[in-house]
């Protein structure tokens, strides 16, 4: 009797006691439609592993797919979620169950306090959701999505190395660019809801993902536990301020689309940056003095609002010239300006981009030295200009564009005297390479003529004193004079350039004598020459000779 008691009674894990039944199972009907409905995929979002195929002899299918309960089938030792108030056709019904995998469907069943009802039944609408979206897509996994991509980019690589002849390759007509554009094409089959638009640089890849279709689709980002609070902080802020919010990759799981599930694989290590929508705005730069103003260029700015503050921002002549406001309140404006010349590299020297209209923008703030820049928005239809402060604002900004422009004149006298087209290889240039770009740009107009300096140094030699012809010279009554000639050699924004061979001649100036205490050069004599108050300097270059480009066998590295 006491065994039967024990067979037909069961005391659940809150101490009622119920009566024991047979297990609830689905029926196959309810276990076909569990994995239709997720397209046999398992449902827990952190796994979504393909549960079902044919076997490996194609003659039938196999798979570890599970139509599991989410409250049990019957009660007993292990029986997770189990609810005596369910009736047997509750228990059995679509409504309570859901498609796991086998590995999924053991981990709920023994830690029931991390994986309650409620969490369940998520997991299976949003897992039913994802299955709608994907009705009509096309289906890659991880492994093959790796592959085509590697094999898109390796037979782009080739075919663009080798040329149309296989058997001589030709790497000097390498396209790059062709390279990722095989690997956008690649990228861009993921997902048809999805352009992507990749920007490779020497030191990183952009993915730019533009959804194009109405309504974008939804993508879920699904964060650890211990990123949670800084991820809500980041947010607020962008909501507050409207400022973009840059989030670690590590910190997160994509969850909604092949093409953002792909990229949980690919971007570990990244940052993730959201920017919130902002709107467009058509723009005019002006530079604007008291007596005229100058219209350096028309653009569209972007105005993004939050609910402290909003900000506008944008640039013109492709970033040569950008600009941002932050508005706090009609009493608060925080503005920057900047010129970026980062835009000229690989540009010729003779041909830079905007350039006609940079040095137009350089004549007027020169012309008008108390300038400021104006820049006019239209909202709403009406033109608004924006604040723009007063001319000592911009006196940094301006002294910038002056250095630009007139290092860019110089190059440009000294690029026109070269038979080969230089281009801007690299935007790094040194004092001493800046100040012979500039005495040359003088040098090819005619002499330079420059009064020295009190007591400058002009050269220093030693006088032998068995040669007395030497001091003879200095102590003459005849104006003592000294050439100094070189042929300098400069790096030229990264071209490296023979200059032609300079001459500089001096008259009227003082010698010292002194003699070396140094015991191998013991009693030798020796002078140095220093300008005086009449000291003048001739430069002159030889009229035959024009700026070389050499090769790194011709510099001679000390």
């Amino acid at each position: 009797m006491a065994r039967k008691l024990i067979e037909e009674f069961v005391t659940l894990p809150d101490g009622s006691v119920v009566k024991n039944h047979p297990r609830h199972d689905f029926d196959k009907p309810t276990k076909l439609l569990l994995q239709h409905m997720v397209a046999g995929v398992c449902s827990n979002p952190d796994c979504v592993n393909h549960t079902i195929g044919s076997n490996i002899q194609r003659n039938s299918y196999a798979g570890n797919g599970i139509a599991a309960h989410i409250c049990a089938a019957a009660p007993g030792a292990g029986a997770a979620r189990y609810d005596k108030n369910q009736t047997k056709e509750e228990r059995q019904s679509y409504k309570n169950g859901l498609w796991l995998c086998g590995s999924c469907s053991i981990i709920i069943d023994r830690d029931e306090a991390r994986y309650p009802v409620a969490l369940l039944h998520e997991w299976k609408s949003k897992a039913e959701l994802r299955a709608m979206t994907m009705v009509g897509q096309k289906s890659i996994t991880p492994f093959e999505l790796q592959n085509s991509v590697r094999e898109a980019i390796i037979q782009t690589v080739q075919s663009l190395s080798t040329g149309n002849n296989l058997h001589k390759p030709s790497p000097e007509k390498f396209d790059v660019s062709a390279v990722v554009e095989g690997y956008e094409q690649s990228i861009n089959s993921i997902d048809q809801n999805f352009k992507v638009v990749v920007t490779a640089t020497s030191d990183s890849v952009v993915h730019e993902l533009i959804p194009i279709t109405a309504p974008a689709p939804e993508i879920q980002m699904v964060f650890n536990d211990d990123a949670i609070a800084s991820a809500d902080l980041a947010w607020q802020k962008m909501i507050e301020v409207g400022e973009s919010i840059h989030i670690p990759t590590n910190d997160f799981k994509f969850v909604g689309s092949k093409l953002f599930e792909y990229l949980n694989e690919v971007i570990v290590g990244g940052t993730l940056t959201l920017t919130p929508s902002k709107r467009r705005l058509e723009t005019c730069i002006y530079f604007v003095s008291d007596e005229a103003e100058f219209e350096l260029a028309t653009t569209d700015s972007f105005m993004g609002k939050g609910s402290k503050q909003f900000d506008i921002e944008g640039s013109a002549l492709d970033g040569f010239f950008t600009y941002r406001y932050f508005i706090h309140d009609r009493y608060k404006v925080d503005a920057t300006y900047t010129f970026d010349v980062a835009g000229w590299l690989g540009q010729p020297i003779n041909n830079l981009r905007h350039y006609h209209r940079i040095k137009k923008a350089y004549d007027f703030v020169v012309k008008y030295p108390k300038s400021t820049v104006s820049i006019e928005v239209v909202l709403n239809g009406h033109p608004i200009r924006l604040w723009d402060g007063t001319f000592s604002d911009f006196t940094e900004l301006f002294a910038r564009l002056k250095k630009i422009v007139e290092v860019a004149e110089c190059s440009k006298v000294i690029a026109s005297k070269m038979s080969n087209q230089l281009t801007l290889k690299t935007l790094d240039l040194t004092l001493q390479d800046e100040r012979y770009i500039e005495l040359y740009a003088q040098l090819f107009k005619g002499d330079v003529i420059r009064k020295l300096d009190y007591g400058e140094k002009i050269f220093t030699a030693r006088v032998d004193a068995k040669e007395s012809k030497a001091i003879k010279t200095f102590c003459s009554e005849n104006e003592p004079e000294v050439i100094i000639a070189k042929s300098p050699t400069i790096d030229f924004f990264g071209n490296t350039v023979s200059l032609p061979r300079m001459s500089k001649k001096i008259t009227c100036f003082d010698l010292v004598f002194f003699s070396s205490i140094r015991k191998e050069d013991w009693q030798s004599l020796w002078c140095i020459g220093r300008a005086n108050h009449s000291s003048d300097s001739v430069i002159s270059i030889a009229p035959d000779e024009i700026p070389l480009i050499c090769s790194d066998e011709d510099v001679i590295h000390g």
